[in-house]
């Protein structure tokens, strides 16, 4: 009798282990769940990044601004609407950051990607397009890139170089949290534009 409690006891134990999911959803061209809509319409235009040489430093300030049509059920029953960011296939990829949080205190290499945390930063509107209500969500925020260089001339090169490029594209993915699962992933891209701030 006893040799059959501990193999009985391992397939108990096995049998109760599984895969904990984190919070990241998987990709999908379809911006939709089948658990609801969940649809997301981008009206992204192309993003700004500002650069200025200070001292031996370098700053490449990106200006976000993204603009958010969602369905008002979706985005009031939801428990989180997330935007989240992908500058790897930028220049600015390599660079430490700062954000502000809704604090209004830097966070440095790392944001924020619940949208319920940055409110400060939203602005939420009504708009009918079409004879089809929306909830107008607009996200503005400043990410500010850095770095250090030994001499001020290696930084005025470095600025000069990038402001050069304009092939630079930012991937913006989003999605929402509801019944405590993630929609699928909506994304899109936006060009991103240098400049040499006054």
């Amino acid at each position: 009798m006893h040799k059959y409690i501990l193999p009985l006891f391992i397939i108990a134990i096995l049998s109760g282990c599984h895969k904990i999911s984190d919070n990241a959803p998987s990709p999908s061209t379809d911006a939709t769940s089948p658990s609801g809509s969940y649809a997301v319409k981008f009206d992204i235009a192309v993003q700004s990044v500002s650069t200025v040489v200070k001292q031996d430093s370098l700053y490449l300030t990106y200006h976000e601004k993204l603009t958010f049509l969602l369905n008002p059920d979706d985005y009031k029953n939801a428990s989180a609407f997330h935007v989240k960011e992908d500058f790897s296939k930028t220049n600015l990829n390599g660079y430490q950051y700062k954000i502000l949080n809704e604090d209004h205190l830097y966070r440095y290499n790392s944001v924020d990607d619940n949208l319920n945390n940055n409110v400060p930063f939203l602005t939420a509107s009504t708009v009918t397009i079409s004879g089809v209500k929306y909830t107008k969500l607009i996200l503005q925020r400043d990410f500010i890139f850095y770095k250090a260089y030994k001499l001020q001339q290696l930084a005025t090169e470095a600025q000069t170089n990038i402001l050069k490029i304009s092939t630079d594209q930012v991937s913006f993915s989003t999605w929402y949290y509801h019944d405590k699962k993630n929609s699928d992933l909506a994304t899109t891209n936006a060009i991103l534009t240098y400049s040499k701030a006054d």
